[in-house]
């Protein structure tokens, strides 16, 4: 395998923002509202969200340097038979969750606002040792990856650490359970981009406590939503439904469901149909 020492990579999956896109001369387009801005603008997912070597680890292995950015790519090949799965099926198989609790660790190790949170934690002395006990409490490396970290300058301690996270939380999600929701008739969920909404619930002190909250809009059909079955919690009705299963609901909850993926947002708001210079403040019910 060759490896290019400058890469372009994503923090938005590309396979991800297709299921949101529509393809125009054999190429792939999505329509945004960036922060600030009334009206949309399309933009090719090819370059959206695309930076230069923001996940490679300091390593010189080139296969260890790209370790994160090649896991990213396995995980978003296998995206789309999900979303497939879903339309056909009707359901989420158990490799479709097992799928899914990896790539919505993926995506938040990708995105801004989680990594600069990661990354604060990092630098701060009292929350160094807390962070990095959570992450290695289900694999007990504690001291391995302390003495790795000892080795970088902090500047380049964040994909490291990243890493080891996106692990620890993929163990702690496959205790979760999933339940998807069906966009309202004639309309489509809305993506952003910082797409996995994780609601903790006021429950600060794990980075996804017990108590947490997870919604991820899947596709333009289709918004994923994840607790945990042991939760204080319970008062929210999504819990109440089957879990793996496709569930309709009234335009009331879509609306309130949308508000929140839209608060969740960074900068950009992506619709899941193509819009030409549209003055979104004119839409109040959705897409």
């Amino acid at each position: 395998m060759s490896y290019h020492e400058i890469q372009g990579q994503h923090r938005l999956s590309q396979i991800y923002l297709k299921q949101f896109g529509y393809k125009k001369e054999e190429k792939w387009w999505v329509s945004v509202c960036k922060l600030g801005n009334k009206t949309t603008e399309n933009l090719l997912i090819e370059n959206f969200t695309k930076e230069t070597n923001i996940f490679d680890l300091p390593f010189d292995n080139f296969k260890l340097k790209r370790h994160f950015e090649n896991t990213s790519s396995i995980l978003e090949n296998r995206y789309q038979t999900v979303i497939l799965n879903l339309k056909n099926q009707k359901r989420l198989t158990t490799v479709d969750r097992e799928l899914l609790c990896n790539f919505d660790p993926n995506l938040l190790c990708r995105t801004l606002p989680f990594r600069m949170f990661i990354d604060g934690l990092l630098r701060t002395e009292d929350t160094r040792d807390k962070l990095l006990n959570e992450i290695t409490l289900l694999k007990g490396n504690n001291q391995e990856t302390k003495s790795i970290l000892s080795q970088l300058k902090i500047d380049h301690q964040l994909n490291v650490v990243i890493g080891i996270l996106m692990n620890h939380m993929v163990k702690v999600l496959s205790n979760f359970r999933q339940v998807v929701i069906k966009a309202e008739e004639n309309k489509g969920w809305l993506t952003t981009d910082n797409p996995v909404y994780l609601d903790r619930q006021g429950h600060f002190e794990w980075i996804i406590p017990i108590e947490s909250e997870i919604y991820f809009p899947l596709s333009k059909d289709y918004c994923l939503f994840m607790y945990h079955e042991k939760s204080s919690i319970r008062n929210n009705p999504f819990r109440k439904l089957e879990q793996d299963k496709i569930h309709n609901i009234d335009s009331d909850i879509f609306d309130n469901l949308t508000n929140k993926i839209i608060l969740n947002m960074r900068e950009y708001l992506i619709m899941p149909i193509e819009l030409k210079n549209t003055d979104v403040t004119e839409n109040k019910n959705g897409f």
